[in-house]
């Protein structure tokens, strides 16, 4: 449910605050993960970097931050499950929450916000073409991408399923051959495309499985920016 996803939100939103409440003097210009380089960028992107935020006080970033989280409750209320905005926004969220507390040295674990990390994945698989086409240049290709629940064990059923099939750089119809297949964890396909860690690491954590040149292209050139 949309209302799921978007409490989901909020709860990353508060996991940052609280991180950003107890940072010390010198963790602002610590190195941050992700497209941000410090983490008082990442903070300052967090808040809206506008108005002068970037350069504010601590104080004044963490009441920024906290208007932001406001005006994003505001903004997702009424969202469908299966809106693209609602989708995106939790995609930041997992990442930025993620990006921060990694590099505060503080446990981070995305499967405690699921429906977050679920509506996120729906929007990355939906995008699914695009990071193929980017990943495998014009040649054709088709890869099935199946997406289980954050945390996985062995019983757990794909909750996404979907094989995309790209020829000359555009979607196609599908194929009589049997597609590659990545199969990967919600949590681990989202910091995986937006390159937080390689695809061999979360393959060593079983948190990630591929075969075949089209799949192995996608798990390592898929250019998901965020």
């Amino acid at each position: 449910m949309a209302t799921d996803a978007a409490a989901a939100v909020l709860g990353l939103w508060e996991t940052a605050e609280d991180a950003v409440d107890g940072m010390a003097a010198d963790d602002w210009t610590r190195d941050a993960p992700g497209p941000e380089p410090t983490v008082g960028d990442l903070v300052a992107h967090l808040a809206g970097d506008h108005g002068g935020v970037h350069y504010a006080a601590p104080s004044r970033l963490r009441t920024s931050l906290a208007d932001a989280r406001h005006r994003e409750a505001l903004r997702m209320a009424g969202l469908d499950v299966d809106d693209p905005v609602l989708g995106a926004s939790c995609l930041d969220l997992c990442l930025h929450a993620h990006d921060l507390r990694t590099a505060l040295g503080l446990p981070v674990d995305l499967a405690e916000h699921a429906p977050a990390v679920l509506a996120a994945a729906r929007l990355v698989v939906d995008l699914a073409p695009r990071l193929l086409v980017a990943a495998v240049g014009p040649r054709a290709a088709s890869v099935r991408l199946v997406v289980r629940a954050p945390g996985r064990d062995g019983a757990d059923a794909a909750v996404l399923d979907r094989t995309v099939h790209v020829v000359d750089g555009h979607p196609a119809p599908a194929r009589d051959t049997a597609p590659d297949v990545v199969d990967v964890d919600a949590d681990a396909l989202l910091l995986l495309l937006a390159g937080r860690r390689p695809a061999e690491a979360f393959a060593a954590d079983g948190a990630a499985s591929w075969s075949g040149a089209a799949a192995d292209a996608l798990v390592h050139r898929a250019p998901l920016a965020a």
